[in-house]
């Protein structure tokens, strides 16, 4: 997980993200005006996987006017684009992740996080893989094993969906944000959990909100 500064202007985003890539890109170049998914990755950081690059890119732009968005995504070459097209994340409020929140979805939202205990075990379990040589196989671990979970509040309503993200990433400000990530289904889910759709959202970026 990390925190996203967005970008206010077309030319301060062109300029971070025409950068060329890394040394080893060869069909890369810095400031040539198309950018490249290898060019992206150089400053979010996802080892290019698709579904997060195209996440960091729509928010890192989310705080530009809709005319400069598009000047940027002008710049995409077509394999990002293609990926853009395909990837892009759904900004949904917290009623309608309630409604009809799908394991498997990449989505935004707004709202203020509130940590639950460590110890509480109602939430969920999740499947977790375990490597062992070539072969691969998954675990079903309470979810507070693996994520540091939270409660997303919205400012409209009293509803609330459960958040979390891996424990070895730093926590979450209890203060209005946008949060960016992937729906990832529960399995076995307690009776007594205040999750009543199957899914929660792994957090993969945020960025403050005012």
């Amino acid at each position: 997980m990390k925190q996203i500064h967005p970008f206010t202007s077309f030319q301060e985003a062109i300029t971070k993200f025409d950068n060329g890539g890394h040394f080893y890109n060869l069909f890369s170049h810095a400031k040539d005006g198309v950018v490249s998914p290898a060019e992206l990755d150089l400053i979010a950081e996802t080892d290019l996987n698709k579904q997060q690059l195209i996440l960091f890119l729509v928010m890192s732009i989310c705080k530009m006017d809709n005319r400069s968005r598009e000047k940027v995504l002008a710049r995409l070459d077509g394999e990002l684009f293609e990926m853009f097209e395909k990837y892009r994340p759904v900004h949904i409020t917290i009623a309608q992740m309630i409604e009809r929140g799908k394991p498997g979805i990449s989505v935004t939202m707004v709202g203020t996080p509130k940590k639950i205990s460590g110890n509480d075990e109602n939430q969920g379990h999740v499947l977790i893989p375990i490597a062992v040589g070539s072969e691969t196989s998954f675990s079903l671990v309470p979810i507070t094993e693996s994520f540091v979970i939270y409660e997303l509040h919205s400012e409209y309503t009293h509803e609330t969906v459960i958040i979390g993200h891996p424990k070895e990433k730093t926590e979450l400000p209890e203060r209005k944000i946008r949060v960016g990530g992937m729906l990832t289904a529960l399995n076995e889910q307690d009776p007594g959990s205040s999750n009543k759709n199957g899914v929660f959202l792994e957090v993969q970026y945020y960025l403050e909100e005012e």
